[in-house]
């Protein structure tokens, strides 16, 4: 179970995150418990831009869970295609039928209520609490399990009885008492645009720093990547990506000073080192030179002012802002087919 600090950490940057690339849906724009009900099952195994033009079809063919229970089954077949899987909308329509006879034509908002209708599962009764009640509710679907197991789990089977409910356990955990619906939402925006099933996108996302899968990645493991670190806020160009090192101090020797500066700002020492280039960089006061070597680390980099680390190949340097300082260094590395 991740501790506190780690759940805020997470709560914090999937917020900020889903703040800037959240998706515009016409369910969330809404709270009828009928039209959250509609989008969840129509999600299931179908992806969202197939699912849009579907949504609004239905709800003007079937706008309430009354329409939808007396429609003929065969017109409430019909109208899913091509959805596909139509064992669905049969499910949808024994709901609507359910919440007719027994709940008024509502959705209960209490989940035991939800989990005795057949078709509501615990992922549905989360979201319907969740998105159409606002209720503090825990979802785990196929993305948000793989975002969390990736970053709070890293190894292990996934789809093990044990590892789901321990995920279960983690995502009730990480829902916030405020921005619940934000929060969950983010959750399965995030893994299906960045933490997706193949090829995720690790070199851009905020969870790096703090995602236990990211070091056992083949990708970030591989021979000649290069080590990066973001520079802190409040520091002269915050945000941007550089090597690490530093300014080498009176009497010392630059291969010196790169060893001190590695074992103070990563805890780590230096392997082996060797100069491969030298620039040098105008600014309006001062010019600035540089050294820069290929260096081997003897152990896993720990950032000692908790700046974000990551191991990048050359073909990733074109994803990243550096200073204008790195730049002659970084045309030169991605220019050659060689490792320097």
């Amino acid at each position: 179970m991740p501790k506190p600090p780690a759940r805020r950490i997470f709560r914090r940057k999937l917020l900020e995150w889903y703040d800037r690339n959240g998706r515009s849906l016409p369910w969330r724009d809404t709270s009828d418990p009928y039209h959250i009900l509609v989008s969840e099952i129509m999600l299931q195994q179908t992806q969202v831009d197939r699912v849009l033009p579907k949504y609004h079809e239905w709800l003007e063919k079937f706008p309430s869970f009354e329409a939808l229970a007396a429609a003929p089954e065969d017109d409430v077949t019909g109208a899913w295609y091509p959805l596909g899987y139509n064992i669905r909308p049969r499910r949808l329509q024994a709901i609507a039928r359910e919440a007719v006879a027994s709940y008024g034509g509502k959705l209960p908002a209490d989940e035991s209520t939800l989990l005795s209708f057949k078709g509501i599962g615990a992922y549905t009764a989360g979201a319907i609490r969740s998105f159409a009640f606002r209720e503090r509710a825990a979802i785990l679907d196929t993305n948000v399990a793989r975002v969390l197991f990736r970053v709070f789990m890293g190894r292990g089977e996934r789809r093990a009885h044990a590892t789901k409910k321990n995920l279960w356990a983690i995502s009730d955990a990480l829902v916030p008492r405020r921005r619940a619906f934000d929060f969950n939402q983010g959750l399965m925006d995030f893994g299906a645009m960045l933490c997706t099933a193949r090829k995720p996108k690790c070199l851009i996302c905020p969870m790096a720093s703090i995602c236990a899968a990211y070091p056992h990645n083949p990708e970030h493991e591989r021979n000649g990547a290069f080590l990066v670190a973001r520079r802190l806020h409040g520091t002269h160009l915050a945000g941007y990506w550089e090597f690490p090192g530093g300014k080498v101090h009176q009497g010392e020797s630059h291969e010196a000073a790169l060893r001190r500066e590695i074992k103070e700002e990563l805890n780590t020492t230096i392997g082996s080192l060797e100069k491969i280039f030298e620039a040098s960089h105008a600014y309006p006061e001062r010019t600035v030179e540089l050294h820069f070597f290929r260096a081997t680390l003897d152990g896993n980099p720990e950032p000692a002012l908790g700046q974000e680390l990551r191991w990048i190949s050359r073909d990733d340097f074109a994803a990243l802002a550096f200073p204008p300082i790195d730049t002659e260094l970084i045309q030169k590395l991605v220019a050659e087919t060689h490792e320097v």
